[in-house]
């Protein structure tokens, strides 16, 4: 069984779908020929994955799921699993039957059969099919049939020993397994040089484990060497080049050949003079032999090249800081930290304690400190294991959080091993422009950098810079991240910022840190203008010498999707350092992302530290003549932290604080003569209104900010501004002049254009038609709202439009799929921290739940939903749900508290100026006369329902009470006649 697959979501596609199986196996010859060259466990498991997708092509129909195919074979869906993912090879009549349901042709099933047996064969020679393994490690191979021994009679064993304490990497391992498994079969007659082996005629199989220094390159290296012996009888070899050692100079090539000479059996006087010499001659010792070969501690190609052997039956493990590219034919294994469960088990495993010590938060706090690398585990656990009473977690953590930042890696020792001496190897290795760049990346506030971020701190180019940072990842001093970009380790990054206080003026520290936030600052300030629907008065500030060219907002989004982590870490070093200029700043830059995305809760903390930043800088100090303002501070900028402030107050429901903000904004704005940010002030003071249901004033703060807008000749907050009060028109039942007010707002931004405006109006459009019953021309503008927020990616929207469909859902009946949708969408609302959206979420799904039956969790529902918006202060949105809330009440049999239900409902309606909800309420009322036999108030209170209904031209209403209204007629017919 070949381990570290790992497992998948069911039915998921498998993302290790290898590229030399054609993806496009839709006839019989390619498949045939694929299913020819397939000569490993992963080759016929990307054969059954290219069959299942020819079956999902042909069918045209959704992937064929494991549950499925279980449901076909009979058998588990693990096993299925484990077929398709390369962990078990099928048993032959399982992999007749699987290839049966995939579809298979009846030359294909001759070919594939082929091809399985042949996998059967060559694993039979690697893995003993009689042993009991772990699932999830990986089984020890078999002795094959014994080939040439060196010719000393006697084959080497030069392996170190393993260690008991190995623990993970099962991916790894798994991948080192399979290229012995391709050498094997490479070496077997008739197999050697064919397509998908790594290694061609007459080559040795290569691999090279890469990494940082202490992550356990040797500790695989001889991990793996000791599983594979068995298979490698003519000698196994093991050299430390000490490429890194801080005791020794790395080897030269001439004595490590010296050495495995006499290791091979060649006496020493029989071994040449010359280096070229002596490399030959240990290739033709070497020379029809399966041999396995150690070269530990690479420092470069040159270092390797001449120790290769040149036999196919060779397998050579090299183990390097660096990434050696230059040697073509190997395979790179890179290695990165532990998994945080895999690395609290090497700790406890290490500290040798109890079992029943493991459920100690504290082992993971440690793990964490340790920033999950083997050697500082290592370390740390064999403090504990030795230390006796005098040392326990505690004592471990206090060594590990060390005050000073200058002895950052005090505690990663043991007076043996020290993870600062292997750092300083690496970094002793460098050019001084490598040195330097190393230096500068403990300034960066966040995890991870890219070539413009490395010119900034540098003051270079950034073709320079990004080769730069090439070299620091080809010394596994930094890790790829996704193209273009790389990771930097904890402790390294706690090492270089050590350096830096030492090595390093603090002025020039400092200007290389001001330069890499002045560059975070445009470039997410660039990046918010192309993405927002929102004007945005621009904020000074310095010009980069090197930026990417963000052509469009889909590039924009993409820039801050990926450094929005750098940003935020970036904001929270500066309100630390109370750098405050560039706290306000760089809040400015995250703002449309965070509401976008959200949590809203973290936009709500960055935006009140900024806010309170940007006073300070416009009031540093008090004098006679009252408030001084910083000489070089923007009221702009002041204006702008507080409107930010105030969205995120209102998004979470604050709506209080809200307007208070709101009025200093404004303030600020008025004072500056800033009438685009006046204007966008007042859009958000709309909203703060109509949140709290006062319609009029939110009217007159929007139509007041349209006139402003229109005055700058700002089309975008035009738009705005008009589809916010369509938004109002609504809210007061005036269903025409919404629809109006939002198809004038979808012009206007198409004209710009602005896709999130373009989105936003076709959502409100919907809305407002889907009250006037429109249940068709709804989903036809909801849906297309729908397309946009997903394809731009705003988690918001795409939750609002999902929220809106549900309802519509709802009018037509279609119950099951109007849960689902609200479902769906309540947990969006929830991840992105919107209480409104929250609560209106689980508004509709307990209405969806009454209409289903299921009235306990209908009201379980409501009660959550009247929580938030009685916490928040939302009144409009609260007499809306508990009309909603009385319905279910009713459904439950209880009448009278749903009467009192629905008239407190009235009363707050008819004082928010709801008249659709406020029609509602009277619907509800009338029910309840209608129940208790009281014909004619409940006839009374229809009949209000329903001229409000035909006021508003909210036709599905009003139908559907001239439909109750005439069955009481003809009920009431009935009964005279029966009388009669």
């Amino acid at each position: 069984m070949v381990p570290g697959a790992g497992p998948q979501p069911l039915g998921s596609p498998d993302s290790r779908d290898r590229p030399d199986l054609p993806r496009a196996a839709d006839t019989s010859d390619t498949l045939v020929e694929a299913a020819e060259q397939a000569g490993s466990l992963e080759d016929l498991a990307g054969l059954l994955r290219a069959m299942r997708r020819r079956h999902t092509r042909q069918s045209r129909d959704s992937t064929l799921t494991y549950r499925e195919m279980a449901q076909r074979t009979g058998w588990s869906r693990s096993a299925i699993a484990e077929y398709f993912t390369a962990r078990t090879l099928p048993p032959a009549d399982r992999f007749d039957a699987l290839l049966t349901v995939l579809g298979a042709a009846p030359v294909e099933l001759r070919a594939l059969a082929d091809a399985r047996d042949r996998v059967e064969e060559v694993r039979r020679r690697v893995v003993p099919q009689n042993q009991d393994t772990p699932s999830r490690a990986p089984a020890r191979p078999a002795a094959p049939v014994t080939r040439a021994s060196p010719q000393s009679g006697t084959a080497p064993r030069r392996l170190p020993p393993d260690t008991g304490l190995f623990t993970g990497r099962q991916e790894e391992l798994a991948r080192l397994l399979e290229l012995a498994e391709r050498t094997l079969a490479a070496d077997s007659p008739g197999t050697a040089g064919a397509p998908g082996f790594a290694n061609s005629p007459g080559a040795a199989a290569i691999s090279v484990i890469n990494g940082m220094g202490g992550v356990g390159k040797t500790a695989l290296a001889v991990h793996v060497a000791h599983w594979l012996a068995a298979s490698f009888p003519d000698g196994q070899l093991f050299v430390d080049l000490c490429g890194f050692s801080q005791e020794r100079p790395p080897r030269e090539v001439h004595d490590v050949l010296a050495e495995l000479l006499r290791a091979l059996g060649v006496p020493p006087g029989q071994i040449p003079d010359q280096a070229e010499a002596r490399a030959a001659l240990y290739r033709e010792r070497l020379a029809g032999t399966r041999t396995l070969v150690v070269l530990d501690d690479a420092g470069d190609e040159a270092h390797v090249l001449p120790l290769l052997p040149a036999d196919a039956g060779c397998l050579v493990l090299v183990t390097s800081r660096r990434r050696l590219t230059a040697l073509d034919d190997a395979e790179p294994v890179p290695l990165d930290v532990l998994p945080r469960d895999e690395a609290v088990a090497l700790l406890h495993r290490c500290a040798r304690a109890r079992p029943d010590t493991t459920a100690d938060a504290r082992w993971g706090q440690v793990a964490e400190l340790c920033g999950r690398l083997p050697l500082a585990l290592v370390i740390a656990g064999a403090l504990l294991r030795t230390g006796g009473r005098a040392w326990d977690l505690g004592r471990l953590l206090d060594r590990l959080s060390p005050e000073r930042a200058e002895r950052a890696l005090a505690g990663y020792t043991d007076h043996t091993r020290s993870l600062s001496t292997v750092f300083d190897l690496s970094y002793q290795s460098l050019s001084s422009d490598e040195q330097l760049l190393f230096r500068r990346l403990g300034l960066l506030p966040g995890t991870e950098v890219d070539a413009y971020a490395a010119a900034a701190l540098l003051d270079a180019d950034v073709e320079s810079a990004d080769r730069l940072i090439e070299c620091l990842a080809d010394h596994s001093l930094l890790t790829g991240s996704s193209p273009g970009r790389y990771r930097r380790h904890d402790l390294l990054s706690a090492y270089a910022r050590a350096l830096g206080r030492t090595s390093d003026a603090e002025p020039d520290r400092e200007r290389a840190r001001d330069r890499l936030l002045d560059y975070y600052i445009h470039v997410a300030e660039r990046s918010s203008v192309l993405i927002t629907r929102r004007p945005r008065p621009a904020l000074p500030g310095p010009t980069p010498a090197y930026a990417p060219d963000l052509r469009d907002d889909e590039a924009a989004r993409r820039w801050l999707s990926a450094e929005h982590a750098n940003l935020e870490a970036a904001f929270a070093d500066a309100d630390a350092r109370a750098a405050d200029h560039y706290a306000v700043a760089l809040a400015a830059g995250l703002a449309e992302f965070l509401f976008a995305e959200g949590p809203w809760s973290r936009a709500l903390t960055i935006h009140r530290a900024a806010a309170a930043a940007a006073t300070r800088l416009a009031n540093p100090a008090v004098g006679p003549a009252g408030p001084t303002a910083h000489p070089a501070f923007d009221p702009t900028a002041h204006g702008v932290a507080l409107t930010n402030l105030v969205r995120a107050q209102y998004l979470t429901g604050d709506y209080a604080a809200a307007g208070g903000t709101l009025a200093e904004a404004l303030s600020v704005f008025r004072q500056g003569g800033d009438r685009l940010g006046e204007a966008a002030a007042l859009t958000e003071l709309g909203r703060v209104r109509y949140g709290i249901g006062d319609y009029a004033g939110a009217a007159a703060s929007q139509q007041t900010a349209l006139e402003l807008f229109r005055q700058v000749g700002n089309q975008l907050g035009e738009a705005n501004a008009l589809n916010d009060l369509g938004h109002v028109r609504h809210l007061t039942g005036d269903f025409r002049a919404a629809e109006e007010a939002h198809k004038r707002a979808l012009e206007i931004y198409r004209q710009i254009p602005s896709r999130l405006g373009e989105a936003a109006a076709l959502t409100d459009l919907g809305h407002a038609r889907y009250a006037r019953g429109d249940a068709l021309g709804a989903t036809e503008a909801l849906e297309q709202a729908l397309e946009i927020y997903r394809h731009t990616g705003n988690r918001l929207g795409e939750a609002n439009v999902v929220h809106y469909l549900g309802q519509v859902r709802s009018l037509i009946g279609d119950h099951r799929r109007a849960a689902q949708a609200q479902e769906q969408a309540l947990d969006a609302f929830r991840q992105i921290g919107s209480r409104l959206g929250e609560a209106a979420a689980l508004t509709e799904l307990g209405r969806v739940r009454s209409t289903t039956g299921d009235h306990a969790g209908a009201m379980d529902a409501q009660e959550q939903a009247l929580e938030i918006y009685r916490e928040i202060g939302s009144r409009a949105n609260e007499a809306w749900a508990l009309n909603h809330y009385a319905a279910t009440t009713a459904a439950t049999g209880d009448r009278p508290l749903a009467l009192a239900l629905y008239q407190q409902a009235l009363a707050m309606n008819r004082a928010l100026n709801q008249p659709d909800d406020e029609a509602a309420s009277l619907e509800g009322i009338a029910e309840h006369h209608l129940s208790a036999h009281n014909r004619a108030e409940g006839t009374a209170h229809l009949h209000l329902a329903l001229e409000i209904y035909q006021r508003l031209g909210m036709q599905a209403d009003a139908g559907r009470i001239q439909a109750r209204l005439a069955s009481i007629d003809q009920g009431e017919r009935c009964l005279l006649r029966l009388d009669d």
